[in-house]
């Protein structure tokens, strides 16, 4: 068997296979965050990943056909280990998770991931009152939502339910979503595409200015869903957040006893929570229909690098 590996000038081939077989929300994102695409001759599908010396970071599953899956993610294992790797991957929905599982992975819980279905959001209703609270007072301040270009984004760090700016290179998708005061921009969102079951919208960067108006990114969020939701677009998705939601019902049975008392002990007095929580609070005041397990998954002694792979998802605004 054949294997292969390619960089970014791939990247149609790549495109190719995400919009043909990527069904987790996060696997636009995984192609930009890889800077390396594993492949096996006569096969279709494709793995994104990083190399972070010691360990091969995969996030968001294996892109490709169903009967696909197994035989290239157990090819991309001897090809780490051919390397001296180990395999590391984070941001795996249930599916993902007991693929991994089933080759030889150790999968935990680590978090959960949001989205709305935006067919059924309407802003009204009292589960959404903090929602209409946050965008009245940016509305107040003068705030002006808008679709925008991806020069126009704010200048400060990520906030509320952002991760860092790890699609910046990767144009082709992306929009941008601003919002001005005085039409100078205060806030902004980048969103990524999404395919599979559930197509619609990664919402992604989020940047908002020093002194901006209280509830800004709410209120540019809710523009990009006016018109993600007039081009007839079916999800937004609010992102994966590390520590949310941790369960034992979700847990697979390949999940360690001593990692999933850890991830616990991290979301409850973990240095990060904070970021965790803003993140979480974000995304919850959406009222999301949807709220999906999260999963990490690692072999052998990786264990460390799996946690800390999660930690710098954690630590990001």
């Amino acid at each position: 068997m054949s294997i292969d590996t390619f960089a970014v000038d791939g990247g149609d081939t790549v495109f190719g296979a995400l919009r043909a077989y990527g069904e987790n929300p996060s696997a636009f994102l995984a192609m930009s965050e890889g800077k390396e695409y594993f492949t096996v001759a006569g096969r279709h599908g494709v793995i994104p990943y990083r190399d972070t010396g010691g360990h091969l970071h995969q996030s968001a599953g294996v892109i490709a056909p169903d009967g696909g899956q197994e035989p290239l993610l157990r090819a991309f294992t001897e090809f780490a280990g051919e390397r001296r790797r180990k395999v590391v991957a984070t941001r795996l929905r249930r599916p993902e998770a007991e693929l991994f599982s089933r080759c030889g992975f150790t999968v935990n819980q680590a978090g959960s991931s949001y989205s709305v279905y935006l067919p059924e959001f309407r802003l009204g209703g009292p589960r959404l009152a903090g929602l209409r609270l946050a965008v009245s007072r940016a509305w107040l301040a003068g705030l002006e939502a808008a679709e925008g270009a991806y020069e126009d984004r704010a200048a400060g760090p990520g906030r509320d339910g952002a991760g860092a700016d790890d699609a910046a290179d990767v144009a082709d998708g992306r929009r941008v979503f601003v919002g001005r005061v005085g039409g100078e921009v205060v806030a902004s969102i980048t969103y990524l595409p999404v395919f599979g079951t559930r197509p619609g919208w990664l919402h992604h960067t989020a940047r908002r200015a020093p002194g901006m108006p209280e509830g800004a990114l709410e209120a540019v969020n809710l523009e990009a869903v006016r018109v993600f939701t007039a081009e007839e677009a079916q999800w937004l998705h609010l992102g994966f957040t590390p520590f949310a939601g941790l369960g034992a019902q979700y847990e697979l049975a390949s999940a360690s006893v001593a990692a999933a008392r850890l991830l616990r002990l991290a979301a409850a007095h973990g240095e990060w929570r904070r970021a965790a929580a803003a993140r979480l609070a974000y995304q919850r005041i959406w009222d999301p229909h949807l709220v999906q397990p999260g999963y990490l998954a690692w072999r052998g002694r990786a264990a460390a690098g799996a946690l800390g792979r999660l930690l710098k998802l954690a630590e990001s605004p």
